[in-house]
C-alpha cells in the first residue's frame, strides 16, 4: 500500500480542463456524493443544515466531500475527518481544516457538489478561498467562526514549526482541472507561498512546505477505487529476546530495533494507527522528548520508553526460528495496527537524517497481539481504550518533587496547613486547611494581575509544569514566595469565588422574578 498520490496544481494542464465531461458525469457526480454523504454523515455537524431543510441534502453532501478529501490528504480517520468540517455562513471561506501533528501537516479544504459533474472552478471560488487562506497564514482567527477558532491553539504550532507542511486543497465533482487564467494563478500562489518560504531549489514536491491542490470528480473516483482501508502485513520482523503467550489471546513479545521502525512508517506513514488515529492530535512535547533520546541517547531509549502495541490478524514465524535462539526470531505479520504509542512510532520514522546503524541502536519493547477479526472484535475495543487510558504522568506530577514545592509545604505546615502536592481522587476541599497544588497556582496567578500570565492560566494551564526551569513556572513558584503567602493568596481567592458565586445566585433569582 503506497501512501497517497498528491494532486498538486503544477502537475495540471489548461488541456486537462478544455475536454468535454461525459454524459455520464451527472450520474457519476451524484453517485460519488450519495456514497460520501452516507459514509461521513454520522461525524459531520448539522449546523444550519437540518433534515427538513430544501437544500440540505446538497449541504450535508459538500460537507462529505471536505470531509472525504481530509481523511485522504491528513491519513485520519473517517471520525476525525467529519469533525474537522466546519462549513457553515460564517465559515470565512474554508470547509474544513485539520491539523496532524504527527505527520506536521495541516489540511485546509473548500469543497463543493457539483451535481452536473460538468462545471469547473471559477474565479470567484478560488479568489475567496485564497484570501481565506491568506487570513489563516497571517492568524486572522476573527474572521473564522468559533469551529476553526478552536484549533487555533493547533493551527499557531503548525505556523511557529517550518518543519509543519500546509496542504490547501479545492475539491468538488466537476471537471478536472480549471480554466487557465484560475489554473495560472493556483500555480503563481503555491510558487509564491514557497519562495516566500525560502524552501531550497530541487525539493521534491511531497516535501514541499506549501501545497495547492485542484481536485475533480475523476480524482475522487480514482481515490475510492484505491481505497483506504487495506491492510498492512509487515514481513521479516525481527525480535531480540523474543517469548511467547496463548493464554486467553496469542500474543508476541520482544525488542524491535529502530531501523525496522524507521521503513515500516517511510512507507506507510499514519496509516498504521488506523486504530488509534486519535494519537495523531497530541501534544508535540511529547515527540520532542522522545526525538532528543533518539539522537542523543539511543542506548538508553528502551529504559525511557514504554513500548508499542500492535494488532494483528495473523501470526507467522519464520521457518528458521526453530533452530535459533531466543535472542533473535523473525515474524512475517498480517493486518498490522499500531494502538499505541503512535507518537514513538512516527518520530521515529521522521528521523530521517541519522544513519540506518545509529536507528538500529535504539531499541523499542513491542507486543504483537493477535485477534483474528479485530475490526468488529469487542476484545480488540477494551485493548486499544486500555492501552491508551492509562493514567498519564503529567508535568504537574514531576512538580510534585520539585525542592521549592517541597519548601512551601515545609512553611505551611508550621502554619497548621497541609499543602497538597500529589494529584489524588481524594477530596481535600473539606478543610479549609488543606491547600493544594493547583489551588495555589489560581491564586498566585491572580496576584500578579499580568494579562500573559493570566491568559496562560486559563488557556494553556499545562504549561506551566512544563519545564520547571522555565520563566512561566518560576513566575508563579519561586524563593520570593513563601508558604504564608500562599495560605493569604488562596484564602483571599476563595473569599472572591464565594462572593462571585453568591452574586450570580442573587442576579439569576431576580431574573426568574
Amino acid at each position: 500500500m503506497s501512501r497517497q498520490k498528491l494532486m498538486l496544481v503544477h502537475n495540471l494542464k489548461h488541456e486537462d480542463n478544455i475536454i468535454n465531461a461525459s454524459s455520464t458525469s451527472s450520474v457519476l457526480a451524484k453517485r460519488i456524493g450519495h456514497t460520501l454523504k452516507n459514509r461521513f454523515e454520522p461525524y459531520i455537524h448539522n449546523r444550519e443544515c437540518i433534515k427538513e431543510q430544501s437544500d440540505y441534502e446538497v449541504k450535508m453532501t459538500s460537507r462529505a466531500i471536505a470531509a472525504f478529501c481530509i481523511s485522504q490528504l491528513a491519513n485520519v480517520d473517517d471520525e476525525i475527518a467529519g469533525e474537522s468540517v466546519c462549513d457553515s455562513s460564517t465559515d470565512g471561506g474554508i470547509d474544513a481544516i485539520c491539523v496532524n501533528h504527527i505527520e506536521k501537516l495541516v489540511v485546509v479544504v473548500q469543497s463543493k457538489f457539483n451535481q452536473s459533474g460538468k462545471n469547473t472552478w471559477n474565479k470567484s471560488d478560488f479568489l475567496s478561498f485564497k484570501d481565506a487562506a491568506d487570513h489563516l497564514l497571517s492568524e486572522n482567527f476573527s474572521r473564522f467562526d468559533t469551529f476553526l477558532v478552536q484549533k487555533q491553539k493547533d493551527i499557531i504550532i503548525a505556523l511557529e514549526d517550518s518543519e509543519y507542511k500546509f496542504k490547501f486543497a479545492m475539491i468538488h465533482t466537476g471537471k478536472k482541472g480549471a480554466a487557465s487564467i484560475i489554473l495560472e494563478d493556483m500555480q503563481s500562489w503555491q510558487n509564491s507561498l514557497n519562495k516566500e518560504s525560502l524552501m531550497e531549489e530541487n525539493t521534491p514536491e511531497e516535501d514541499w512546505p506549501f501545497q495547492i491542490h485542484l481536485i475533480s470528480a475523476e480524482d475522487i473516483q480514482q481515490w475510492l477505487r484505491d481505497g483506504t482501508s487495506q491492510q498492512i502485513d509487515l514481513k521479516g520482523v525481527e525480535l531480540i529476546q523474543c517469548g511467547k503467550i496463548d493464554e486467553n489471546q496469542q500474543a508476541i513479545y520482544g525488542t524491535l530495533t529502530g531501523d525496522q521502525i524507521y521503513e515500516w512508517y517511510k512507507q506507510y506513514g499514519s496509516k498504521l494507527f488506523k486504530r488509534n488515529i486519535r494519537n495523531l492530535l497530541g501534544k508535540t512535547e511529547v515527540n520532542d522528548a522522545i526525538k532528543q533520546t533518539a539522537i542523543l541517547e539511543p542506548e538508553n531509549f528502551w529504559y525511557f520508553n514504554n513500548g508499542i502495541t500492535l494488532l494483528v490478524n495473523e501470526i507467522i514465524p519464520h521457518k528458521r526460528n526453530t533452530i535459533r535462539t531466543i535472542h533473535l526470531k523473525t515474524f512475517n505479520f498480517k493486518n498490522i495496527s499500531v494502538i499505541n504509542r503512535a507518537q514513538t512510532v512516527s518520530t521515529i520514522g521522521t528521523l530521517s537524517h541519522l544513519s540506518l546503524e545509529h536507528l538500529s541502536r535504539i531499541k523499542i519493547i513491542a507486543r504483537f497481539i493477535k485477534l483474528e477479526n479485530y475490526d468488529s472484535d469487542e476484545m480488540s475495543n477494551k485493548i486499544t481504550r486500555a492501552n491508551n487510558h492509562q493514567n498519564r504522568v503529567t508535568g504537574r506530577d514531576f512538580a510534585a518533587q520539585h525542592s521549592e514545592q517541597k519548601r512551601l509545604a515545609n512553611e505551611m505546615a508550621i502554619k497548621g496547613y497541609t499543602y497538597i502536592l500529589l494529584r489524588s481522587e481524594t477530596d481535600y476541599s473539606i478543610s479549609e486547611k488543606n491547600i493544594d497544588m493547583d489551588e495555589a497556582l489560581n491564586a498566585l496567578a491572580c496576584l500578579t494581575c499580568n494579562h500573559v500570565i493570566l491568559s496562560a492560566l486559563k488557556l494553556y494551564r499545562g504549561k506551566f509544569f512544563e519545564n520547571l526551569n522555565s520563566n512561566l513556572y518560576k513566575s508563579i513558584f519561586n524563593s520570593s514566595i513563601s508558604g504564608l503567602m500562599i495560605i493569604n493568596a488562596v484564602s483571599s481567592f476563595r473569599l472572591l469565588e464565594n462572593n462571585l458565586k453568591e452574586n450570580e445566585k442573587i442576579i439569576l433569582a431576580r431574573k426568574r422574578i
